[in-house]
């Protein structure tokens, strides 16, 4: 081990210094190691600032905005907007789920992960509506995908969309809306 000078060590902690506060133990503890080891001097230390981003150059990010029937439909079931921030996050233009459902009966939560992602899709799209390719991968994700009753399952639902027919998107009917509003009251608690 290598005795290291004062002034060595005034010029590790000014590095230090000028570096993110979380990582300046880490970086101090290197520096001094290197120097200890007596590996080579630590050469001469400048440090020249970045100069802040002008607001020119940064594109700042676009607030999330909802769309007219989202907002619609929180209106007709006196929900508040702050709710569906609960369930999902969005950032710019995109949005992701965040929510856990609670049910553990397989049927129920295919139904549930219907509305929940029909709300996702109306959150980007306008359109309370969702793929069924889309909706069984999300099932198959979540441990709920019935193969051989998942159509069967929606059709036994159908009230809730406008139609179930096909390989066609499902998009939520009244009652669905109704019951969408339902599940998400039901999930704050």
């Amino acid at each position: 081990m290598v005795n290291i000078t004062e002034e060595e060590l005034k010029k590790i902690v000014d590095l230090v210094n000028v570096v993110p506060q979380e990582y300046r133990l880490k970086c101090f503890e290197l520096l001094l190691r290197h120097a200890l080891r007596g590996e080579a001097t630590i050469p001469p230390l400048t440090f020249v600032p970045t100069p802040p981003s002008s607001p020119a150059t940064v594109t700042p990010q676009k607030p999330f905005v909802l769309a007219i029937d989202v907002k619609a439909f929180l209106s007709q079931y006196g929900l508040d907007e702050s709710l569906l921030w609960k369930y999902f996050h969005a950032e710019g233009n995109e949005v992701r789920p965040i929510y856990k459902l609670k049910t553990h009966k397989k049927a129920k939560a295919q139904i549930e992960h219907a509305l929940m992602m029909a709300l996702e899709s109306a959150l980007v799209t306008g359109q309370f509506q969702v793929e069924l390719e889309a909706l069984r991968t999300r099932c198959n994700e979540q441990k709920c995908y019935d193969v051989p009753n998942f159509m069967k399952n929606l059709k036994g639902n159908s009230r809730l969309f406008k139609s179930v027919a096909g390989e066609q998107p499902l998009s939520l009917s009244p009652d669905g809306k109704s019951e969408l509003a339902e599940l998400l009251e039901a999930l704050k608690n």
